[in-house]
């Protein structure tokens, strides 16, 4: 209280002298104002002013919170006039709990310099050069983009590559001394996690590449199995890593078309089939059409078929669509179905499969050697024996391949038959495969096998004058001729997925019906 009369009393007599003072007041007040003043008791202004003085300096020195929420601090440019903010205005932490409900977003940097330039009337220009990043880091803390740019590790250098070919006789340990480095450094790649231990399966012509950083150390590793597979090696913090890599393909619909001659395999060279399409294409229509003794000059094919390209190259086929082919002026067609399961087969038209539970020859072969004869005289026994079978001549090492679905009943030498299977497919129905050179991996009595699956590999063991296979047709223990018997046909397309089976088949049969109209008139130009 004392206090404020001290000040009271201070603020009066610098009033009286101010009055006392006129000499000088020319220069602040006009000379009718100050003749209006005059006119006025100087007790009555002194009065006047004091009163003011209070009420001033009552707003001076308290001031509400309201006012306090909006305080700028500027300095005052003396060389321009501007006002420039001195630091960022941080707001209240009792205000924002009160006035900012839970999960709120907190005021953007540029709204902040908004608020700034408004309470300072516009003139604050010095605002986004000296204070944005402050504030920018005040608000959205060192997670920020800002300190994520400016924290984030650079990018690696990239690695120097250096490839190799696969010769013959070449090992990993090999390979990697011509690219200067140690087994110490192999064996860390294939001791690796992963399939790094796959990385030493090496084939004649397959490329290696090794990549380095900028101190020469080995930082990966890629051994390229084709162009679609490679395993990938590359180095971590605890090692190495192995990983199989598996390029998607981009795939392109292809059609073609031939006309025998002379051969079928000369007739599908010209056409573009490589021998596995044309295997393919035979296997479709093998139970219909022999095609060692059935076909004749002018029979004519067609075939639907995906080609696999890797940046504009062709690096392979993919599947048959869709084929036909005319065999003694009898037409079939065959188009691929895969059901509600995942399988995927080869049907007709109207749903029927294209195969019989049964193959034929199980083989693909030069010639029959010898044909089913109950009467046969045995050529080293040399008397009459019946020869239960069908002998298929081929090259050793010929796969032999599963008739039908069925078990393996019997495996394992049988006399003359020499290494033998035998398979039970039910029904009373059973095959016998003898005179061969081995077995394939993982045949055992008791083991399930598919129609198509490779069982063993033609030689000339037990009484053989020659490589054949020795095949027989059982049905209920009695022999029957395999290139004659009936066979039953496999299961057609189940009524509940007939509708599937046209959505999928009609477009494809379309398009083969239309490229073949257009391969007839080319065959016919060609004939003229």
């Amino acid at each position: 209280m004392q206090n404020q009369f001290l000040r009271s009393g201070v603020l009066l007599l610098y009033f009286e002298w101010f009055f006392d003072f006129q000499p000088k007041l020319p220069f602040m007040l006009e000379k009718q104002e100050i003749s209006v003043l005059k006119q006025f008791p100087k007790a009555h202004l002194l009065a006047v002013m004091g009163l003011s003085v209070t009420v001033g300096a009552a707003f001076f020195f308290t001031s509400g919170s309201s006012v306090e929420a909006q305080r700028v601090t500027a300095h005052l440019d003396l060389e321009n006039g501007q006002l420039v903010p001195a630091t960022a205005p941080a707001p209240s932490k009792k205000k924002v709990q009160e006035v900012e409900p839970a999960g709120s977003e907190m005021p953007t940097p540029q709204e902040t310099l908004v608020q700034v330039k408004a309470l300072t009337n516009g003139n604050a220009s010095g605002w986004e050069n000296t204070e944005a990043e402050a504030v920018k880091a005040h608000y959205t803390g060192p997670d920020s983009e800002t300190a994520v740019s400016e924290n984030s590790p650079s990018e690696p250098a990239p690695l120097e590559w250096d490839t190799y070919t696969v010769q013959s006789g070449d090992t990993l340990s090999r390979i990697f001394s011509r690219a200067g480095l140690n087994n110490r450094a192999m064996y860390q790649v294939i001791n690796g996690e992963g399939k790094g231990d796959q990385l030493s399966r090496l084939r004649q012509g397959q490329e290696i590449e090794f990549g380095f950083d900028g101190d020469g150390e080995l930082q990966a590793l890629v051994l390229h199995h084709s162009r679609t597979h490679k395993l990938e090696a590359t180095r971590a913090e605890e090692g190495f890593t192995t990983r199989e890599v598996l390029q998607e393909p981009d795939v392109e619909l292809a059609f073609t078309g031939g006309e025998i001659q002379t051969s079928y395999a000369l007739a599908a060279n010209r056409a573009g089939l490589n021998h596995g399409l044309r295997s393919r294409l035979s296997n479709i229509f093998g139970w219909e059409i022999d095609f060692s003794r059935d076909l004749r000059r002018g029979d004519q094919f067609a075939v639907l078929y995906e080609e696999h390209y890797i940046d504009g190259e062709k690096v392979g086929y993919g599947r048959i669509l869709a084929a036909s082919f005319r065999n003694r002026g009898k037409e079939y067609s065959a188009v691929l179905f895969t059901d509600e399961d995942g399988r995927s087969d080869y049907y007709a038209p109207d749903g029927s499969s294209m195969r019989k539970a049964f193959l034929r020859a199980p083989l693909e072969y030069r010639r029959v050697s010898s044909h089913f004869d109950l009467n046969r005289q045995h050529p080293i026994l040399n008397r009459t024996r019946p020869h239960e079978g069908t002998d298929f001549a081929a090259s050793p090492g010929t796969p032999i391949r599963a008739s039908g679905d069925g078990r393996i009943s019997f495996i394992g030498r049988d006399g003359g038959y020499g290494r033998t299977i035998r398979i039970d497919h039910g029904n009373d129905v059973t095959t016998v495969y003898a005179h061969m050179r081995g077995y394939a991996r993982g045949m055992t009595r008791g083991k399930r096998v598919s129609q198509g699956d490779i069982i063993g590999y033609v030689g000339m063991s037990g009484l053989a004058t020659g490589p054949h296979l020795h095949y027989e047709y059982r049905v209920n223990g009695q022999p029957r001729n395999p290139m004659r018997v009936d066979l039953p046909d496999a299961d057609p397309i189940p009524e509940s997925q007939m509708q599937a089976f046209r959505q999928q088949a009609e477009p494809l049969l379309a398009q083969m019906s239309t490229r073949e109209e257009s391969f007839q008139i080319a065959l016919t130009d060609t004939d003229n």
